[in-house]
């Protein structure tokens, strides 16, 4: 097992769950202190972590439909005819 190479999705999610959790408890502790409230502030921050983490995880494949996208309206562009009407 320690042989295999993890796949560049895998590493992106092993990435963006460490990345969104350390994000989120930082800002979770932050909360807890001002509010004096450690429960609420560490579960703030659990579930701020987590949607940062999903949030981190997609953003490659966001950026990649988009510069396929810019790419069909470019063509469009230098068409003779003009764009076609939607």
């Amino acid at each position: 097992m320690a042989d295999r190479e993890p796949s560049p999705q895998e590493m992106r999610t092993r990435l963006g769950l460490g990345a969104g959790i350390a994000i989120g408890m930082g800002v979770g502790v932050a909360l807890g202190v001002s509010f004096d409230n450690w429960i609420l502030g560490i579960s703030i921050g659990i579930v701020i972590g987590l949607s940062l983490s999903v949030a981190i995880g997609q953003a490659p494949w966001r950026r990649r439909d988009s510069a396929d996208h810019r790419t069909d309206d470019t063509d469009e562009q230098t068409d003779p005819e003009g764009p076609v009407p939607r």
